[in-house]
């Protein structure tokens, strides 16, 4: 979170800070994570390698934003995949439940605007 003071128009010219929090970016939470995994993935048929191919997936849907349907597919496949394969109490199933709460916002956002 940042914190941004300000002159509040409201205020007759009082500072008063204001609050700007930064929603995380799901593509790039996805990026960050592929990063990380390239040498743990490159073990054929591990977790991380079903995991990298997942994650490269489920960037490609949210970067083409065709539907709030779409997105919501697969980020519920997803989130199957690393119910099942990763150990839940993990940081890298944390990592992955955040990028799918990202990726679901995104999916209200399209929902909202009609798509």
């Amino acid at each position: 979170m940042t914190l941004r003071v300000g002159i509040c128009p409201a205020s007759n010219g009082l500072e008063k800070p204001s609050y700007h929090v930064r929603m995380p970016d799901p593509i790039q939470l996805t990026s960050a994570l592929m990063n990380r995994l390239s040498d743990q993935a490159d073990v054929q048929e591990s977790a991380e390698w079903y995991l990298r191919s997942y994650l490269v997936d489920y960037k490609r849907t949210l970067l083409r934003k065709s539907s709030s349907q779409e997105i919501e597919f697969a980020t519920d496949a997803f989130m199957r995949f690393c119910a099942r394969s990763l150990d839940t109490s993990s940081a890298l199933y944390r990592d992955c439940a955040e990028i799918a709460e990202e990726g679901a916002k995104v999916g209200a956002q399209l929902k909202a605007a009609g798509r």
